[in-house]
């Protein structure tokens, strides 16, 4: 076994746990696979299929109790979230299979979007320490989105993004976009106080969000910082072009803060939190630095990924 995989709890070495999402894109198809291809590298696991967060939860929370040195999970972006919010602040390290749709925590970290690559990093490679951003105390690893995209994400279903994995988005954005109102928000950081009036704001800890898409040219996810974008001023016409031009690679971000407060005037609006939609009003976010332990590729740096 991996030096880096020696466990800390007393008694025999058990096998280092493997939790496989079932319901990602890509779960039900990769547990064997994965299995194999982490034995391939050296590594034995003790794979465990799992249907939701609580279930997952349950079993991460009881290895960060006996000191396991990592846990392997495989899944999209929101169970990857979710996990992280039981191993942060622990000993316990995440290693990462990107199994979704976007895979867009992996991108940020250089972890390779194919299972034998993805195996050799996490029995392989290094352990950094990445931030993690905070959404009302709830952790969050890429982004926090309100507008437009959260909107596309609440109608999304998840037997469209299997079928078509990231083209779902465009085809459920044409739906979307003729019926979307613009947001009146509020956002307030340590360099002051802005109104605003968007369809499309995006607050990113990573360097990427939305799979292949950058937040800015130098957003990183060891910035203790977090990127907020805002995509026009309230006309379709403007949100359409700044989206546009971001997709070309020129950047939308507007600054950059540690922490930041969002408030939304006329009552409740979809937020989406790595994925997951909810309706909320006042959006308290920060970064909590260096807060997770992830297993990279050797000669990841921070400050570049």
């Amino acid at each position: 076994m991996p030096r880096a995989f020696q466990d800390r709890s007393t008694g025999p070495d058990p096998a280092p746990k493997l939790l496989v999402n079932l319901r990602s894109r890509r779960g039900a198809a990769s547990l064997a696979a994965a299995t194999e291809a982490l034995a391939a590298e050296g590594l034995r696991v003790t794979p465990l299929p799992v249907r939701g967060p609580h279930e997952a939860e349950l079993i991460l929370r009881a290895e960060v109790a006996r000191g396991a040195p990592c846990v392997i999970v495989g899944g999209g972006d929101g169970t990857l979230s979710h996990a992280a919010g039981v191993l942060a602040r622990t000993g316990t390290a995440l290693g990462v299979l990107p199994l979704g749709t976007g895979n867009t925590f992996a991108r940020s970290v250089g972890v390779p979007l194919d299972l034998a690559g993805a195996a050799r990093v996490i029995a392989g490679g290094e352990t950094a320490a990445v931030d993690v951003g905070l959404l009302n105390g709830r952790p969050f690893l890429n982004s926090v989105a309100l507008g437009l995209s959260a909107e596309i994400a609440r109608v999304l279903t998840p037997a469209l993004k299997r079928r078509l994995g990231l083209l779902a988005w465009p085809v459920v954005g044409t739906q979307v976009l003729g019926r979307h109102h613009a947001l009146d928000l509020t956002l307030t950081s340590p360099g002051g106080t802005l109104r605003l009036r968007t369809h499309q704001l995006l607050v990113a800890n990573g360097r990427y969000v939305a799979g292949p898409l950058r937040a800015a040219p130098h957003a990183s996810v060891a910035d203790r910082q977090l990127d907020v974008l805002v995509f026009g001023k309230g006309r379709l016409i403007q949100l359409l072009r700044a989206g546009v031009g971001w997709t070309l690679g020129r950047p939308a971000l507007q600054f950059s803060a540690p922490r930041l407060t969002v408030q939304t005037r006329g009552g409740p609006r979809w937020a989406s939190v790595d994925g997951e939609v909810m309706p909320l009003t006042t959006l308290d976010l920060s970064v909590e630095a260096a807060a997770l332990r992830v297993r990279v590729p050797a000669g990841f740096d921070a400050g570049r990924v």
